[in-house]
């Protein structure tokens, strides 16, 4: 093992195993959310695709990524930032269970590990290991589409909630605050890096799209679970599938330049 990755290194491995015990958790044990049943199918869909491919991704990625693979240091990146984007949901927005201290782990854990392996990184040599052809600009324009395309709702409803003196329901302030700070901001801040070829822009980039090919199908499917349970229909899905389809493309496009 590099020794530059020992401790992100182990610490994944824990990240994994704690991980399984949550979404098998989940999976399982019926009786531990207690949320409403249109939230519910979210968290069993979640759990669904963090047990069979988010986790798979982490522990395969950080194998390779020790044996310096470029490729693979990113993967691994986009699938830490996977996690903590994800349990930050199970943090502050599932009704308080007998699993909070382990979310609390979740959220925590990743941060530090994600904080080990970007320092661990060489951007220049990720940054040399591009095509001088890739498209940096064209990926650039789509992530700023895609921050503006979920920003953009969900500043305008946050501002009709407070111009009109009304409180949202507290699982939309939710989405609101993780969605501005973890998604939007990092989609604008990485395609600025990126249109400028800055090395952080394709490290960035790539972390940043991970999620977005995983976190979309989620609530693709699980506003469709909600459906057939609880008869609510989040009109938002037609925009997910869009940038799910945009992200696979320019995610594949952006990995397919690097040697």
């Amino acid at each position: 093992m590099e020794t530059k990755f020992k401790t992100a290194a182990r610490l994944t491995v824990l990240i994994a195993a704690l991980s399984v015990i949550a979404s098998a958790g989940g999976l399982l044990w019926s009786e531990l959310y207690r949320d409403s049943e249109s939230i519910k199918a979210v968290w069993f869909v979640n759990d669904l695709a963090t047990l069979f491919i988010a986790i798979p991704l982490l522990l395969v990625s950080m194998n390779y990524a020790i044996k310096n693979s470029n490729k693979a240091q990113l993967i691994w990146v986009g699938s830490l930032w996977y996690l903590i984007y994800n349990y930050v949901f199970y943090l502050y927005g599932a009704a308080f269970n007998s699993f909070f201290l382990l979310y609390v782990l979740l959220f925590t854990l990743p941060v530090y590990t994600l904080v080990l392996v970007l320092n661990s990184i060489d951007p220049g040599s990720i940054k040399s290991s591009f095509n001088l052809n890739t498209p940096t600009r064209a990926i650039s324009i789509f992530l700023f589409f895609f921050a503006m395309a979920l920003g953009l709702p969900w500043v305008a409803m946050a501002l009709g909630f407070i111009f009109s003196g009304q409180t949202p329901p507290f699982e939309m302030t939710i989405v609101f605050a993780t969605d501005l700070v973890f998604l939007v901001s990092v989609l604008i801040f990485s395609a600025i890096l990126l249109w400028k070829k800055d090395a952080w822009g394709y490290i960035l980039a790539a972390m940043i799209m991970f999620k977005g090919l995983l976190y979309p199908l989620v609530l693709i499917i699980g506003g469709v679970v909600a459906f057939y349970r609880a008869g609510t229909w989040d009109s938002f899905i037609p925009l997910y599938f869009v940038l799910w389809a945009l992200c696979v493309y320019f995610y594949r496009l952006l990995l397919k330049n690097l040697n």
